[in-house]
């Protein structure tokens, strides 16, 4: 779409808008930088909760081991499920937490990307 330059008649129009043009640029440059760094920080974010989510992982199945055993005593078999119970709460938290941040990063990253880009 053609802009209708003939509205601007003096040099300060001209300079007035391109100032303002420029300082837009600015604002949708700064946008995209601040998502793209979301968008790496929920990247490392994703890597951590991996790494906890394989050592809760290792607990379950430590737990789960234990509790397979036909010889505990009551207080521990108690003890057990009760960590095995807090292990499988911690799992459930970190896929919760895993599962809800990057994608929502990339989706404004990619609305922006198309607001910015030339048509």
């Amino acid at each position: 779409m053609p802009l209708e330059l003939s509205m601007l008649t003096t040099r300060a129009e001209c300079d007035e808008v391109l100032d303002d043009l420029n300082a837009e640029l600015d604002g949708y440059q700064q946008r995209t930088s601040n998502l793209e760094f979301a968008d790496r920080r929920a990247d490392r974010t994703q890597a951590d909760i991996s790494g906890q989510l394989a050592g809760v992982n290792a607990e379950i199945a430590a737990y789960t081991a234990i509790l397979a055993s036909p010889d505990l005593t009551p207080a521990l078999r108690r003890q057990n499920q009760s960590k095995l119970r807090k292990a499988n709460d911690r799992k459930d938290n970190l896929n919760d937490r895993g599962s809800s941040r990057s994608a929502a990063a990339r989706f404004l990253a990619s609305v922006d990307a198309e607001q910015v880009r030339p048509r």
